[in-house]
C-alpha cells in the first residue's frame, strides 16, 4: 500500500470545504492536491471566478487552501478526501464504507464549514447511500442546502473536474452558483 503524502487542508468556520474522493497517485506523489496532468480543477475555480488568477497546479493547493489572497472575496477554502488513507487514480477501484462517511459527517460538524462542495459522484453516492441517521436529505447536482440534521452548512455537488466526458459548462455554472452563495 503506498503511503498517503497529502494531508487535508481544514480548519474551523472555512468559507468553502470542497470534498474529494481520495487522494490520486499522481498529485499523492507530486505531494498537492490536483496537481496531477489532467487535474483542471484550478483551471476551473479560476474560470468561474472562485479564485482571482490562474495558477501553477503544482503548488496551487498551497495558495488557495493555504491562504486567501486570491479566493473570491477573500473566502477561506479547504480541501479533504472521503477515503483519505487510500492512494489510487482509477475511482472505480476505491470502496467507500461508512465509517468514511461517519468521518466527513464528524468533520463537518466539529470544523462547521458555511458549504460544502462535493466534487465527485461516488462521495455523492456514498453520502446517499450510507443510511447515516443525520442525513435528511439527498445530494442532487447544484446547490442541495442543508442536509445534515442539527448543521448549518450547505452542501453543493459538482461533477468531478478532472478525467471525465462532462463538459466545462456544467461544471462551471454549479462552481458560479457556488460562488454566488459566498
Amino acid at each position: 500500500m503506498t503511503k498517503v503524502n497529502l494531508r487535508p487542508f481544514v480548519r474551523p468556520n472555512l468559507d468553502v470545504l470542497f470534498v474529494a474522493l481520495n487522494p490520486a497517485s499522481q498529485s499523492n506523489s507530486n505531494g498537492h492536491y490536483f496537481s496531477g496532468k489532467k487535474s483542471r480543477f484550478f483551471l476551473l475555480l479560476y474560470k468561474s471566478g472562485l479564485i482571482t488568477r490562474d495558477v501553477d497546479k503544482s503548488i496551487a493547493d498551497g495558495i488557495v487552501f493555504g491562504s486567501n489572497k486570491i479566493n473570491y472575496k477573500e473566502a477561506q477554502f479547504g480541501i479533504a478526501d472521503l477515503v483519505d488513507d487510500i492512494v489510487e487514480t482509477k475511482s472505480t477501484r476505491i470502496r467507500t464504507r461508512y465509517h468514511h462517511v461517519e468521518r466527513l459527517v464528524s468533520i463537518i460538524r466539529e470544523l462547521k464549514p458555511r458549504i460544502v462542495c462535493i466534487i465527485h459522484s461516488k462521495v455523492r453516492d456514498a453520502i446517499n447511500n450510507s443510511r447515516h441517521p443525520d442525513i435528511v436529505a439527498r445530494l442532487d447536482y447544484g446547490n442541495c442546502g442543508k442536509i445534515l440534521r442539527g448543521c448549518d452548512s450547505i452542501f453543493f455537488l459538482n461533477y468531478f473536474p478532472n478525467g471525465n466526458t462532462i463538459l466545462d459548462e456544467p461544471k462551471l455554472w454549479m462552481f458560479k452558483e457556488l460562488r454566488e452563495a459566498i
